[in-house]
């Protein structure tokens, strides 16, 4: 572990090195609103500590109350390898061992003490590797686990039942891919492809740059595109393990990708995202009861390219620690807010 001092601007350039915060022209670019209906509750954000170093297309991954980013674009590179970690109880950063291969959208979970983590790009979202590593956080080790058989980036992972499923993701193009990875025995099992249950239904996938959550022991897939955020979609397609098959519930009011997905008092909160000429801060709430969406507040500070988990709940906190506050890859963030019903 190293102090996580640093005199990092709080906002960042890919290539442009003089771009040291938001660039005013992105204000024409914000998409805040909803067609949904207000919440009676909508919640509210709030500003926390900030990342050490600006980071976007990175994994974001809970773990024991603390919170890992991994990779991701930093410091004018595609190919960050930087692991930083907040300690949610003493709500300060530092830097913990280098994640193992440089790269970026990198998906990944936590269950218990060990952080899992899955392919990734290479270079800007392109050129897909195929391997996987545990970090285990009580000796801040990471070591390899068994590597995907077919190499690819931007995928969703969520845990169901004690083991970790990779839904999607791009390797040339977006795939429909579904399998099923046992940390107990490092093996993969391969799905069928995430495809409505009839031939009637719309095709859940190819999609990358999805939001993903679980409900009543079902897998929520939520938004993305097909190959760019000029095809994206508001897919709600479920997947039910009893059947192995999907379904369709309302979708998604705002269509876009690269949002964060999670689950959190009853409701699945979808916010941020990007598409062409847009950055999202819209913040809507599906109600699995009902299946209706409301809206919520948006984002102060809109931005998209989160993976891993998309974002981190420490207590009634959604976490949303870095990301891009402009459409595409050019500008990271190390900006750190929290959302919260209150």
């Amino acid at each position: 572990m190293t102090d996580a001092a640093t005199t990092d601007p709080l906002f960042a350039g890919l290539n442009d090195k003089t771009i040291t915060a938001i660039p005013a022209t992105v204000e024409k670019q914000r998409y805040l609103t909803s067609v949904a209906p207000k919440a009676a509750n909508s919640g509210k954000w709030v500003e926390m500590p900030r990342l050490p170093i600006a980071t976007g297309e990175h994994a974001v991954i809970e773990c024991q109350g603390n919170i890992h980013v991994i990779a991701g674009y930093a410091r004018h590179r595609v190919d960050g390898n930087f692991h930083q970690v907040y300690d949610g109880k003493a709500k300060t950063w530092s830097l913990k061992a280098e994640f193992p291969i440089r790269c970026n959208h990198v998906a990944g979970v936590s269950i218990g003490s060990k952080v899992y983590t899955f392919g990734g790009f290479i270079e800007q979202n392109r050129c897909p590797h195929s391997k996987c590593y545990i970090y285990d956080t009580a000796t801040d080790q990471w070591s390899p686990i068994a590597g995907l058989a077919r190499p690819r980036g931007a995928i969703s992972a969520i845990v169901l039942d004690g083991k970790i499923h990779l839904l999607g993701g791009r390797d040339v193009r977006s795939v429909e891919w579904h399998e099923i990875y046992d940390p107990a025995t490092d093996k993969y099992t391969i799905l069928g492809g995430m495809r409505g249950s009839t031939g009637t239904q719309p095709f859940v996938g190819q999609r990358d740059h999805m939001g993903v959550a679980v409900v009543d022991g079902k897998i929520h897939a939520i938004a993305g595109r097909m190959d760019s955020y000029d095809f994206n979609t508001g897919l709600n397609a479920v997947y039910d393990p009893k059947t192995d098959g999907w379904t369709f519930r309302a979708p998604l009011p705002t269509p876009r990708s690269g949002p964060s997905c999670v689950y959190i008092n009853g409701k699945i909160v979808v916010f941020g995202g990007e598409a062409t000429g847009k950055v999202f801060g819209t913040n809507e709430s599906y109600d699995p009861k009902t299946d209706s969406w409301e809206q919520l507040a948006p984002m102060a500070i809109p931005r998209h390219g989160l993976h891993g988990a998309t974002c981190a709940v420490i207590g009634n906190m959604v976490h949303v620690p870095g990301g891009g506050p402009v459409p595409g890859g050019q500008v990271q963030g190390a900006y750190h807010d929290a959302f919260t019903f209150g």
